[in-house]
């Protein structure tokens, strides 16, 4: 990637909406728009009040831009609203805002592109049991947390992977494996972001699940975020 290179980040009030970050560079620009079956958006926002393609952000000459595409409800930065058509130059620190605030998205640079998805000793952080016949979670001896069974399989997964990417792909192959090859019962990406939405309530508190666009998702624990802001 260029040197001049920036992270957009996903912050949503939308319910089951995922959290997800993309990187714009020379040459690679992000279309946001509303999630439907032939979206050609990089961000797909599950919101009726979203426009197809609602706005968009690219590089050009080593400037980071934004563009409302006509949108009927208008894309803001920093609470100036946008004219159509019309460019307008961003920064890090940014907040971009859809629909009056519901959907925001910020603009950071990140230095740390090269990042190892490698885990800490979590050992020494956190206790961790799963007790597959009760479907429960015990996270640091608390009470324990009952999930139904595609949450408690996501889960799983994403812990035993923790800090790895994971693909939607492999989320429907231990999650829904009664309808992979069934074209009648496609798992729909809203499918994906309520299931995550709903397990990312159950562990709120002690782990974060975040999406990298276009990839997949990883669950981080929230201790080794803490800790590695103050390395």
């Amino acid at each position: 990637m260029s040197n001049n290179t920036f992270k957009v980040v996903l912050r949503a009030l939308h319910k089951g909406q995922t959290e997800e970050f993309a990187y714009v560079y020379e040459g690679k620009s992000l279309l946001i728009g509303r999630a439907s079956q032939h979206s050609k958006a990089d961000f797909k926002l599950y919101n009726d009040f979203v426009s197809r393609e609602h706005c968009l952000i690219y590089m050009k000459e080593g400037q980071l831009l934004i563009e409302d595409l006509a949108s009927k409800h208008g894309t803001s930065v920093n609470e100036m609203p946008l004219v159509p058509g019309h460019p307008c130059h961003i920064e890090p620190g940014d907040t971009i805002a859809l629909i009056n605030g519901l959907i925001e998205f910020m603009i950071s640079i990140d230095n740390d592109l090269t990042r190892d998805f490698t885990p800490l000793n979590l050992d020494i952080l956190q206790t961790v049991v799963i007790n597959e016949h009760l479907q429960t979670v015990i996270i640091n001896e608390e009470a324990p947390i009952k999930m139904p069974s595609k949450e408690f399989n996501c889960f799983k997964l994403l812990y035993e992977n923790l800090d790895n990417l994971i693909s939607k792909e492999m989320i429907v192959q231990h999650v829904w494996p009664e309808r992979i090859g069934d074209p009648a019962q496609i798992v729909t990406a809203e499918e994906i972001a309520s299931l995550l939405y709903r397990v990312r309530k159950r562990i709120n508190g002690h782990f974060a699940i975040k999406a990298v666009i276009q990839k997949g998702y990883y669950m981080e624990s929230i201790l080794s975020i803490n800790l590695s802001d103050l390395s």
